[in-house]
């Protein structure tokens, strides 16, 4: 006598490739980095660490110097890491678009991550260094009242000494220099609102970076031991369906840990920020100007379809 079947759900059908919920993690991902901002900004307010004076400063001393390795600008990892992010953020891109798996769609891939990278790209351009003369940055600082004092203090003495200073003269350079020209010249950029930049650029390797590796993982591009299907069904000329290529799969490796650091360093640098500099709205700002931009490029190509086709997906 048979024994009696048991009735089993059938397993459920294979989620479609195409699926952009496959690959990628929800927006709510993006709450990590104002979570890293209240920690910051509450630590520096609440931390007696933020507001002891530092070992051996006195009570009459005009500059104390910065409490904490991390409170000074010219630490190692701002000097060399956040000032020149961007530098990181393209070899971190490089170093995943070329180590991307063998695939019948790699060059589109490819192409699609470029076009990602250049409006990321793009979009720091415009609100740290140029947008048809003086940053957003820079324009948003002099727009709220923000100088060059020292620079304008100086031009004002030496005109005046020759008897033909004008006031037009005077607003004309406090609007139109930008913070990098007045640091150059030894002036102050003072008196506007500063948008953060550090937290705007940090943000947007995070994230942007954060995305197109999750991409690759959640479609198994991560491991070392990536699949790859030939046309014919076979793998690496054999006549079996699966395989791996050992030696791409160690470049991308390498190339993952690499973008890990930048990942890691980056959010470090993130948080001393919120600490240490720039004021809560200044912070905000600078926040929000690299959310918009990661949703535009990132999150809303998942349900528009035309701009899907052109930008693409991280792994899709």
């Amino acid at each position: 006598m048979p024994p009696p079947s048991i009735a089993t759900q059938p397993p459920p059908p294979p989620q479609n490739a195409s699926s952009p919920s496959r690959f990628h993690a929800p927006a709510t991902t993006l709450l990590i980095y104002p979570a890293t901002l209240i920690l910051g900004s509450l630590f520096s307010v609440l931390s007696p660490t933020a507001h002891a004076p530092p070992p051996g400063s006195t009570p009459t001393t005009t500059a104390a110097p910065p409490p904490n390795y991390f409170a000074r600008k010219n630490n190692i990892f701002n000097t060399y890491f956040v000032k020149i992010g961007w530098i990181w953020m393209t070899l971190a891109s490089v170093a995943l678009v070329l180590t991307y798996a063998p695939h019948p769609a790699r060059g589109r891939r490819q192409a699609q991550a470029f076009i990602r990278y250049a409006l990321a790209t793009a979009v720091w351009y415009v609100t740290t260094q140029w947008f048809f003369g003086p940053a957003v940055i820079d324009r948003s600082f002099v727009l709220t009242g923000g100088k060059c004092e020292a620079v304008l203090r100086e031009l004002s003495e030496t005109v005046e000494a020759r008897g033909v200073l004008a006031a037009a003269g005077e607003e004309k350079l406090g609007v139109y220099i930008t913070a990098a020209a007045c640091k150059a010249a030894g002036g102050a950029w003072r008196g506007g609102h500063d948008v953060s930049g550090h937290v705007f650029m940090l943000v947007l390797v995070t994230a942007a970076l954060g995305f197109e590796v999750l991409g690759l993982l959640a479609q198994g591009e991560g491991d070392g031991e990536t699949p790859v299907v030939v046309a014919n069904g076979g793998v690496d000329g054999k006549e079996s369906e699966t395989g791996t290529v050992s030696g791409s799969g160690e470049a991308r490796k390498w190339a993952l840990r690499f973008v890990g650091v930048v990942i890691g360093l980056s959010w470090w640098m993130l948080l001393m920020t919120a600490i240490w500099f720039h004021t809560w709205l200044e912070k905000t700002n600078g926040l929000l100007i690299s959310l918009a931009a990661i949703y535009t490029i990132y999150i809303l190509p998942r349900r528009v379809i035309p701009l899907r086709n052109i930008v693409g997906l991280p792994g899709v």
